[in-house]
Formats: C-alpha cells, structure tokens, sequence
C-alpha cells in the first residue's frame, strides 16, 4: 500500500490550508465538509476514466465496482509478443553504440543500467495496464529496463532524466492523474495541448517535477512539466524513442550536443550533461555488469507457532475478567474529560456530540481478553466515560480521532493479521502488545504501550514511531495537554486548536 500527501489550497474550501490524505485511490481532507468540496471540484470517476486516468474517491473507501476482477498474477498466463524486428533492430544498434561509448568513457554509468525486463513482466504490464507499448519502447525495455538509482538517475538523459524501469510508468502516471483528477478541468486533459493524458507512458523523470514520456498513439517523445503545457518540440522532442536512442548515441559518439547539452564524465566516471563541452577524462573504460546467474529461490517457510506467539499477536487463551480502575486515576481522568466536555460545548458543540457514551466493563474485558492485553487504568477510565468518539469526531492532536473499544480491537487486530504473516515485523512495524487508542484515516494509530504506559504512534506506510514528537509519559499525560490547549488556544507540538463549522481541528501554528 502506497501512502501520499497533498496539501490542498482555499480554492476549494476558504480557511487555512490544511492536509488531505491519500490511501490508494481514496482521500480524505479531515472533515466531510473538506470532503464535499473536494469532491465537487475534481473529476467524476466517469471523467477520470475517458481520460485514461483511475478515478479518485473522497471520504470512504472504495469498493470494488460490479464487474471488476482484481489482478491475480498467479493464475494468469499473459501472452509474450514480439516486437516489429525492423524497430528492434535499430533500438538495439543504438544501445550497442550507446554501451560500447560507455565501456570505453563512463564505465560506472554502463554499470548502472539494470537487466533487460523480462518478456513475460511485459506482457504483464500491458495485460493489467490494458494497452501497449510502442515496439521500439518494448524492444528498449527487453534490452535495459531502466537504470538503478533513485528513479532511473544512475543513467542520466540530457535534461536531468533518469531512465526509468517499467515499474515506475505507472508510479509518475498515478501522480500525473491525480493532480488532472483534483483540478477537475477536462481541458487540461489533452495529449496534444494539454498537462497531460493517462494515456501518456513517461519514460525518464527529473523527480522533481520535469518528465520525459511517449505519446503512444504516434510513438513521439515530448516533455512535460508540472503546471506547463506539453512538449513536442523542446530540447528532448524526437519522433519515436529509437529515434532519442539513436540521437543519444550519436551525441555521445560526436562529442556534439544534445537537447541543448554536451555530454561529460566526472571524475567517478559517471556520464552526465553540461552547458559547455569538456575534455574526458581517463582510467573510466571498464565492463559492464556480469549478467547474474540464476540461483534456486528458496522456498520460504511459514512462520512457527513460537514466532508467531513471540509477536504478541497469538495471546493465550484466558477468561474475561472485569477489573475497576484505581480510583485515583479514574478522578484525574473524568476531572480532565470535564474540561474538555465544557469547552467543546462551548466553542465546537459539532465535535462535543461525536463523543460516545461510556463503554461498558464487560466490552473492555472482552476487548482485553481477545488482545491479551491489560488496558493502563487511565485508558480504561476513559473509554468509561467516553467509548471513543464518532468518524470526524473529537481528535487528540496532531489528527488522532478518539477509538471506541470496538474500533481498538479492530484495528489491533488489522495491525497483527499482517505480523503474523511475518513475525519480524514485530521489531519495527507492530506489536501486538500495543493498544491502539487513536486513528488517522491515513491509515495511522496512536498507541499506549502498557508494558511503559508510554504512548506512541504507527503508521501501516513505515511501522512504529517512537521519536520525541509521538510519545507522551502516558495517555493521560495526552488528555491533559488537550485540555490545557484547548483552555488556552496553545499550540501542541506544533498544532494549535481551530474550530470551523463547530468542529474542532488541529492545524499548524501560524
């Protein structure tokens, strides 16, 4: 699951920015408000698709439609192609002229383009993408997909472009459409004239905005940049990507320019591009890589019941016990929910009524008995006063709504079905003697560890963070630092308490 962030602009809802977040192909801006906007501003999922690009849903996940199959590689045999050899022939004399340049100039360069793809990984990608790539561009894959480094820039194309691998055409093409998707303008939307088409196959990126692409209807390399309109005819406009190919080899063979710029080699013996020609340097002839030797992949074996006992996801069976928080703690507790309860029904009575009525004993025992787990006292107080609060509802800070017990087990057990399956995961990804209290619809936790009492926080994208920023002594340590924010409209750690619509939100101190 890949997870991303966009910060959305008042254009589409007046106010501070604030973020909206991404799982998949379904976002959410913090409220339903937030929500309703963006959804009204950006392109249907009928405009998304007649545009070539996957829809983007607002505020639920999405299921999937009537009809759709979810790819399922395993079980499918994917027809192997050939490309037209008159196109092949030339993208391979240009890759010869191209690496031999290489080999004998900026061998750390020649080393650093990855292995032909696979013919059956092609017939993959253009199953599951449902088009095809132009021959010389299948041919160009067959002889080198892509180039190591972040985003294919250990082989760079004049431009700053890094020649990217197969994989990555759907990564810059997924961000490309959603920037189309949420402008909501089909103008936009035009191979020709417009920022972009789903139907685009970008080829090479400078990460940093600026991409390299074939237009596959006509096999023709443009430029696109983020905000600009398309380019066929900039420094790197060629009218197919053998012809680019070829075009690289000669610039490299002449020692003449290319898109504007002279081809280099530094003192690592890397090919780069500049402004103005200078000498090469020597000692950089050398070979390319070894082609690898296949070796057996071992078959893994599944995790044994003491690892998977070890994660502390396969608690032991035991009885439901109701147990009574220490009096003590459960005064400090409802004395702190009452300062929260006045304020909010004071300034964001919309955040006020989301709050839940009190858990009973016996789901908290339940819900203990099933994780294993012994709730801090703090935590039990407080799910007895409040059960968590509604979706949207009240939120600690920085954007954490409140947990019912139900959604507690829940998401503890979502967290540890995906430890289970790899027990090494319970080093740095998750625990299952973490409780989680709180949930950002990102697809994040907050945490109290009861061994500690500490909190922290999780999220599904990199696993535990346990940094200065996530932990607080304890969760009532947390309760109370919302109250105080709230009595004084203090920042906490960072964010500062706003209410819009009745609703409390936390956003970044001005």
């Amino acid at each position: 699951m890949l997870l991303l962030g966009c910060l959305a602009s008042d254009a589409l809802l007046e106010g501070d920015g604030y973020f909206c977040g991404f799982v998949g192909n379904t976002m959410s801006c913090g409220s339903p408000e937030r929500d309703a906007a963006m959804a009204a501003a950006m392109l249907t999922p009928a405009e998304a698709r007649s545009i070539g690009c996957p829809p983007l849903y607002v505020g639920q996940q999405r299921e999937p439609e009537f009809g759709e199959v979810l790819p399922t590689p395993e079980s499918t045999t994917f027809a192997i192609r050939t490309p037209d050899p008159a196109l092949a022939a030339r993208v391979s004399d240009a890759w010869g002229r191209i690496e031999r340049w290489l080999a004998a100039h900026a061998s750390a360069t020649l080393r650093k383009l990855r292995f032909g793809a696979e013919p059956e990984r092609l017939a993959q990608w253009e199953h599951y993408a449902g088009r095809r790539l132009p021959d010389d561009l299948y041919a160009s894959y067959l002889r080198h997909n892509g180039a190591a480094g972040n985003l294919g820039d250990g082989f760079r194309l004049p431009g700053g472009y890094g020649l990217l691998e197969i994989n990555d055409i759907d990564y810059i093409n997924m961000s490309k459409c959603q920037s189309l998707v949420l402008a909501g303008d089909l103008a936009d939307a035009d191979p020709e004239h417009g920022t972009w088409h789903g139907s685009l196959l970008p080829t090479g990126t400078d990460a940093s905005g600026h991409d390299l692409f074939v237009e596959p209807r006509t096999g023709r390399v443009g430029e696109a940049a983020f905000g600009e309109r398309l380019r066929y005819d900039g420094p790197m406009g060629f009218p197919s990507h053998a012809a680019m190919l070829e075009a690289l080899a000669a610039a490299l063979e002449s020692g003449a320019a290319m898109g504007g710029s002279y081809p280099t080699v530094t003192g690592s013996c890397e090919l780069r591009w500049a402004a103005e020609p200078a000498p090469l340097p020597g000692g950089c002839a050398g070979e390319p890589r070894p082609t690898p030797t296949p070796t057996p992949t071992p078959t893994p074996q599944p995790p044994t019941h003491a690892e998977k006992r070890a994660t502390g996801c396969l608690p032991a069976r035991r009885a439901v016990v109701v147990r009574t928080p220490r009096a003590a703690v459960t005064a400090e507790v409802n004395a702190t929910w009452r300062r929260i309860e006045r304020w909010l029904a004071r300034h964001a009575p919309a955040t006020y009524t989301s709050l839940r009525p009190p858990a009973t004993p016996l789901a908290i025992a339940q819900a203990e008995a099933a994780m294993g787990a012994r709730f801090p006292d703090d935590l039990r107080a407080s799910l007895l006063r409040h059960d968590g609060a509604s979706d949207w509802g009240f939120s600690f800070p920085p954007v954490y709504t409140s947990m019912s017990v139900r959604g507690i087990r829940r998401d503890w057990q979502a967290n540890c079905d995906i430890t289970l399956d790899d027990p090494e995961l319970s080093t740095y990804w998750w625990h299952g003697r973490l409780i989680p209290f709180g949930y950002d619809v990102t697809g994040g936790n907050l945490f109290v560890d009861p061994d500690t009492g500490r909190t922290g926080s999780f999220h599904s994208e990199d696993g535990l963070h346990t940094g200065d920023g996530d932990i607080w002594p304890s969760y009532l340590a947390l309760l109370k630092v919302t109250a105080r924010a709230l009595e004084r409209g203090e920042p906490v750690r960072g964010r500062q308490p706003r209410v819009e619509k009745d609703r409390l939100d936390w956003r970044y101190k001005d």
